[in-house]
């Protein structure tokens, strides 16, 4: 997996927003939240996320192709599967879109 996805994980997994600097060039635009469209509004995402679900993890499961500037990733969002495309232009990610495999599941006690 290219390094800069992976930093891009970390910052959604410890909330450190000055990583979305590194990694997120200014034109970034994640098409499964379009009202995210600037760094600035990543890192409100990730503040908010982070308050609102702490314990929140994204488990990276496997990365399903890595060719080119298109990395493929799979992971777990809580009981929900998610692949992650992500294109990266001139080593920054440029455009992300995510597709949600299953829906989560409910376990009756």
């Amino acid at each position: 997996m290219r390094e800069i996805v992976k930093r891009y994980f970390e910052m959604w997994n410890t909330g450190d927003v000055g990583i979305a600097r590194e990694v997120l060039s200014p034109r970034w635009v994640d098409h499964a939240h379009p009202e995210v469209d600037t760094i600035a509004g990543v890192e409100q995402a990730v503040r908010a996320i982070r308050a609102a679900r702490p314990g929140l993890i994204f488990h990276i499961d496997a990365v399903l192709d890595g060719d080119g500037d298109l990395v493929a990733v799979a992971g777990r969002v809580g009981p929900s599967r998610i692949i992650w495309l992500v294109r990266i232009e001139d080593g920054l990610m440029a455009e992300m879109w995510t597709y949600t495999t299953s829906a989560p599941v409910r376990v009756d006690e």
